[in-house]
């Protein structure tokens, strides 16, 4: 019960809440292990949990009929996911799955509506949650409509190499920011919502420009990248 109440602790959403009101979630939460590939939730489907993840990383991701995804989000160890749902009462608003094995809490339906019920902050830090990924959604929709695929993967690139400060990204020249992990050109254009062939064509160009390297599917920037192509 404790290692769990410092589990939800640690999150920014209960931040302000007491210790007998995170002794009731930790009550009314269950963790569980999500293997690499299983799906947590689906689009669609009723929801009656919400989860907080305590290890590994999952996509968020919507699909169409011939299986075509776009990629919302890519959340970590401290992430909440599914409360949407808990909240309007309507069906899952998107999938999710593990992109590697993974733990989350899972923290029912009444134990959220009884926090909200007692706590003001808890409430404002939903709306928070909520404004923000709004905000995350109008972008990602002037991005697809207005930015094209190469700006679109340079952006991704970039965030996937942790890049925050781009004119300091290379200063030392010890360290060439790189990305943690192996991305299929499917898998990026998953991610910027567009095919795996527009991906490949770009990810050439930026490694025949020597922008970009390669090493057994990982991406190391080299240079900065140039806002347009």
């Amino acid at each position: 019960m404790n290692d769990v109440i410092a589990s939800l602790r640690n999150v920014d959403l209960f931040s302000h809440l007491t210790d007998e009101q995170l002794g009731l979630l930790a009550e009314h939460s269950k963790e569980q292990p999500v293997r690499r590939n299983i799906l947590l939730m689906q689009e669609g489907e009723r929801g009656d949990s919400m989860y907080v993840v305590t290890a590994g990383e999952l996509k968020v991701f919507v699909s169409d009929d011939n299986g075509r995804e776009l990629v919302l989000h890519q959340l970590g160890p401290g992430a909440v996911i599914g409360d949407i749902a808990l909240l309007d009462g309507e069906p899952r608003s998107a999938s999710v799955m593990a992109i590697e094995d993974s733990r989350v809490l899972a923290i029912g339906r009444q134990a959220l509506h009884t926090c909200l019920d007692t706590s003001p902050e808890f409430a404002l830090n939903i709306i928070h949650s909520l404004t923000q990924r709004l905000r995350q959604a109008t972008e990602g929709s002037r991005s697809l409509a207005l930015d094209n695929v190469y700006r679109r993967l340079a952006d991704k690139l970039r965030e996937l190499a942790g890049i925050e400060d781009e004119s300091a990204a290379w200063e030392d020249g010890t360290r060439l920011p790189s990305v943690d992990r192996k991305y299929s050109h499917q898998e990026l254009g998953n991610l910027i919502g567009a095919s795996r062939e527009m991906v490949g064509k770009v990810m050439a160009e930026l490694v025949k420009g020597e922008y970009v390297e390669l090493d057994q599917g990982r991406i190391t920037l080299k240079r900065k990248l140039p806002r347009n192509w």
